[in-house]
């Protein structure tokens, strides 16, 4: 979205937002600009969520082999019984099985199928906007 259009959803003026998009990026809250990608469109209709339950003394190990994998989507370290969560993203459910299979080496997981997704992105509302501009 263009600050334009940002401004006028947010009732505000263009040069405001600017100012207040400068702030946030110099105090951290605003880290970039990214485009959304339509995983489905590249040709991966699967997307899931992995747990791993491996040694954390492995961790280092673990987190390097999983920032290559390209199907990998997101990370997350835990804390609990999981030492980690990922999204991976797959073309079909044998390439799934493919992908989940590669993690065993480093211990136990657990896979759920994600049917939907109903919210993906933190959404600037009213009380946010208000916490965010002021």
């Amino acid at each position: 979205m263009t600050i334009s259009e940002l401004a006028k959803r947010l009732s505000r003026s263009r040069s405001s937002i600017a100012e207040h998009l400068d702030k946030l990026r110099e105090i951290g809250v605003v880290s970039g600009i990214s485009a959304r990608i339509e995983e489905e469109k590249l040709g991966f209709g699967i997307s899931a969520l992995v747990r791993l339950q491996a040694d954390s003394s492995r961790h280092r190990e673990i987190i390097n082999t999983i920032t290559n994998i390209p199907e990998v989507a997101e990370c997350h370290v835990l804390t609990g019984a999981e030492l980690l969560i990922i999204r991976m993203v797959a073309r079909n459910m044998p390439h799934l099985r493919e992908l989940v299979d590669g993690l065993t080496r480093f211990g136990a997981t657990q896979t759920d199928v994600i049917f939907s997704t109903v919210k993906n992105q933190l959404k600037v509302d009213a009380k946010l906007r208000k916490t965010l501009l002021g």
